[in-house]
């Protein structure tokens, strides 16, 4: 693809394109045979995730905003599925760049504000059918590729063909593009259908009486409802239901009037819906089927339902009968690079990294790879990025012990081995039989064979948060269950309730409306919200400051290393994995009469018990690079070890300089953090182990003076604590000292790396810069007098006072202890009313007078307030006041 500066014909859509606009702009590119589509924003969430997950070639340039310049002038400029210039930005400058416009759209012609040479606005279903219509014009047919990404968008903006918006000729567009080879797969993987009305009120329905039962290894979820409306496409409900819970089936009935509604669902090969469907005289297909049942109550409906499955659920088997051979590996000394051909090549997910005698040493994900290529990685051998903790299992180990085991490990890929030789895998496709090799990406949570009872953490939760958080915690779980919704504690303090730890703060995550229930809650607890529209989040706040932060489930994806990331819905699963280590990815529900219960996807408990702090995903540092300093703040918090994994990826991290692309205020943030610590100094210790203290500034440096000045400031501190009720910021002490050895202009290159200004930059730079001259000052004093140590530590955070008095040494101590129990204490007994009666008339020399006085004071000259007086006089006398 051309340079942006060598591009003459280029194409735009609207911000936040979804799938209708980029397919439409990238149309319009071939067709017209312009150099690139231009795209700044991010995209739609599903059209975000075909883009990344699909290997798709599709003639798209994102560009920044600072790559403007380069464009200077355009021949030919197309914009599709918009006509406002506005929503063209921050593009909307390319429209006056060029010498002609041809817009594309399928809304309203009216409103339009795009002055175009060409305007082809048509209300059809979507942008896509207008872009065909010139195709067949020009004979032009569409690649696969090409032809897929279209009938996406004609099928989401068309509602799959359903919206009254859609039009004969959209139908004939669909119909040219399947001809053309558009692959139908993706539009059921990507193209989400919005639920009416009705739909979701039997889905919350089917999700208030859903029970799971566990047979032969395989969870199966059983439910029912009853509806007066009629409901359309019952199956669509069953669809989003499975996309929700991790389950292996679902089996639903809905009564409807006089019929009731059968729909079966399956993930697992074991379980046949259509075999079940057929003993209700229905139909379909293994993964698929539905029946229609009348003269039956629903009760005996749901009850024949329960027994049929269980009769026709295949018996487990073994791991031989599973597993995928022969095995396709990538050898240790292979590249990014090489893995993704193989991936591409056998259409693979996961591969074993094995050694030279062919047993497996690590694991790789296309997922990762694919990311880190993206990130630049290409040439680095996936011995760095390869999960080096995992497990293997015999042929003969049962089914159900190779998932539990995969699943309690949260392994994607498990090596069959047999007397040194690798003879399989076992995959997550392997072990649900799904149709689409990537329909999941991230790892699933279900019972096995033989369940483990769920943790329940209630008990525990009270010998932690007094009875009062405990009981608003209640309180919220009862409210989100009255309004439909799933609520979490999340977090921190889950971690901290399993260690014993008391934590405050309280996060709350709900599976649907979060601002809708804190706004319900603070109204009844008549308490303060705030509401953050853009995130979907909302903080409720007592009247005695209590706070509890309320979030939507989400999920998040990074387009690039230390970026912002894209935010989308998602399931409180998936809001648990996007989070940093294991410890801080558990939830305990609050909804229902589960009330407690413990969710731990990802292994937390073991690695508490363990001591360890593990990272979810490979690409954890390079997603988050400042995950690094979080790493080691838990770290010694807790007295964990850094995972061997994890600190491999840590090194590698650190090796690529990730660091450098944190956000200067994350950084600053992260080492105030840090600082704040009780073992602040293990912190900095694992930061120079691990190098990275270079990313703060090239000078800093742990030698064995600092260690002694942090050690003579916690014994001042430890005496300021025990003398005066006031806290210090102890951060503040430290990072003075800790940055000591730099100078005013090195300081001023530090806050420009933490990207600091205004207010913050001017009290942390006075701050530093007056420790630096009070350090200076004290040390070059031949006569070290109360009035002068005074004038220096005057006007000093009593925390920047502390340093400097630390960094002098313990000679000078006693110069801190009379500084803050008698020099700053002392002022003049004359008020300005005994100077007005002694005739000196007001005017600056008051402060003059006043400034002599406390400094004759300090230094013994004088002491009473009759010798005030005379020196007062003096002082005016001096100036030619008259008295």
């Amino acid at each position: 693809m051309k340079p942006l500066k060598d591009i003459k014909k280029a194409v735009i859509t609207h911000k936040t394109p979804d799938f209708d606009a980029l397919a439409s702009a990238c149309a319009a590119c071939v067709i017209h045979g312009c150099d690139a589509v231009l795209t700044v924003t991010s995209y739609e969430s599903n059209v975000e995730d075909y883009y990344n997950e699909e290997d798709v070639s599709l003639p798209v340039i994102r560009i920044k905003e600072r790559e403007f310049k380069e464009i200077e002038h355009l021949e030919l400029l197309i914009v599709t599925d918009c006509k406002l210039k506005e929503r063209t930005a921050p593009l909307e400058w390319l429209i006056d760049k060029a010498d002609k416009v041809i817009v594309y759209d399928h809304h309203p012609s009216h409103g339009r504000d795009i002055i175009a040479d060409e305007a082809r606005i048509d209300e059809t279903g979507s942008t896509v059918t207008i872009i065909i219509r010139k195709m067949k014009a020009l004979g032009f047919v569409p690649d696969k590729a090409l032809a897929t990404i279209m009938i996406l968008g004609l099928y989401e903006d068309t509602g799959l063909l359903s919206f009254s918006s859609t039009t004969p000729e959209d139908m004939t567009a669909a119909a040219f593009l399947l001809k053309a080879g558009a692959d139908l797969e993706m539009v059921s993987e990507y193209v989400k259908r919005d639920m009416s009305k009705e739909q979701v009120f039997v889905m919350n329905e089917l999700l208030v009486n859903m029970s799971l039962f566990h047979i032969q290894g395989a969870t199966v979820g059983l439910s029912h409802a009853t509806t007066d409306r009629y409901v359309g496409e019952i199956a669509v409900i069953a669809h989003r239901i499975m996309d929700m819970e991790s389950m292996d089936a679902l089996f639903i009935a809905v009564r409807a009037g006089e019929r009731i509604v059968l729909v079966g669902r399956s993930r697992a090969d074991e379980i046949d819906c259509s075999v079940v469907m057929t003993r209700f005289g229905g139909g379909g297909h293994p993964s698929a089927a539905s029946a229609i049942v009348k003269k039956m109550t629903l009760t005996e409906c749901v009850d024949l339902l329960k027994i049929v499955i269980s009769e026709n659920i295949h018996p487990v088997r073994l791991a031989r009968d599973i597993m995928t051979s022969p095995v396709k590996t990538v050898p240790i000394t292979g590249t990014f690079e090489m893995a993704m051909d193989l991936f591409m090549k056998y259409n693979l997910n996961m591969m074993p990294v094995v050694d030279n005698a062919g047993l497996p040493v690590g694991l790789i994900s296309r997922r990762d790879i694919l990311q880190g290529i993206k990130h630049g990685l290409k040439s680095e051998p996936v011995r760095s990025l390869m999960q080096i903790e995992f497990r293997t299992v015999e042929p003969d180990v049962p089914y159900y012990l190779a998932e539990e085991m995969m699943l309690s490990l949260n392994q994607k890929m498990l090596p069959v081995v047999k007397n040194a030789r690798l003879e399989g895998v076992i995959t997550r496709t392997d072990l649900l039989r799904l149709m689409h090799e990537e329909i999941t990406k991230l790892p699933r949570h279900q019972q096995t064979k033989q369940p483990q009872k769920l943790k329940n953490i209630r008990s525990l939760i009270k010998t932690c948060l007094p009875d009062r958080v405990v009981k608003i915690l209640e309180e919220i779980g009862k409210l989100a269950e009255q309004m439909g919704l799933n609520a979490y504690l999340v977090g921190g303090v889950v971690r901290d309730i399993l260690m014993q730890n008391t934590n405050m703060d309280i996060d709350i995550v709900v599976e649907g409306d979060a601002p809708a229930l804190a706004k319900r809650f603070a109204s009844i607890k008549k308490a303060k919200v705030s509401e953050h529209f853009k995130f979907k989040t909302a903080v409720v706040i007592f009247k005695d400051g209590f706070r509890v932060d309320f979030a939507t489930s989400r999920t998040e994806y990074y387009t690039n290393p230390a970026s912002a990331p894209e935010v989308e819905n998602a399931s409180i699963r998936n809001d648990l994995y996007r989070r940093d280590f294991s410890i801080n990815a558990m939830a305990m529900k609050l909804t229902g009469e589960n009330f407690g219960q413990l969710l731990d996807f990802f292994g937390g408990q073991k690695d508490i018990q363990d001591k360890k702090i593990r990272v979810l995903h490979s690409l954890s540092f390079v997603d988050d690079p400042s995950r690094c300093l979080r790493g080691v703040r838990f770290a010694v918090r807790y007295g964990f070890a850094v995972g061997p994994h994890t600190e491999k990826l840590l090194k590698h991290a650190v090796s690529l300089n990730l660091l450098d692309r944190v956000v200067g205020q994350r950084m600053y943030l992260e080492l105030k953090y840090i600082l704040s610590e009780d073992y602040f100094i293990d912190a900095l210790m694992m930061m120079k182990k691990y190098d990275m203290l270079k990313f703060f500034h090239e000078k800093l440096a742990i030698d064995d003076f600092k260690l002694d000045r942090f050690a003579v400031l916690k014994k001042i501190n430890g005496w300021y604590s025990f003398q005066f009720e006031d806290k210090l910021e102890m951060w503040i002490s430290r990072f003075c000292i800790l940055f000591a050895d730099l100078n005013k202009q090195e300081m001023k290159k530090l806050a420009s790396r933490f990207e600091i200004t205004g207010r913050l930059y001017d009290d942390l730079a006075e701050t530093f810069n007056k420790f630096k001259y009070a350090v200076w000052q004290i040390k070059r004093l031949k006569n070290v007098r109360a009035s002068v140590i005074t004038e220096i530590f005057e006007g000093m955070k009593t925390e920047a006072v502390t340093a400097s008095v630390a960094v002098l040494g313990q000679e000078y101590e006693w110069l801190l202890k009379e500084y803050l129990t008698v020099y700053r204490f002392t002022a003049p007994a004359l008020t300005g009313n005994d100077l007005k009666v002694m005739g000196i008339p007001p005017s600056d020399i008051y402060g003059e007078i006043f400034k002599e006085i406390k400094r004759a004071k300090l230094d013994h000259e004088i002491s009473s307030k009759e010798e005030e007086a005379a020196f007062a006089k003096r002082i005016a006398q001096e100036r030619g006041i008259r008295l």
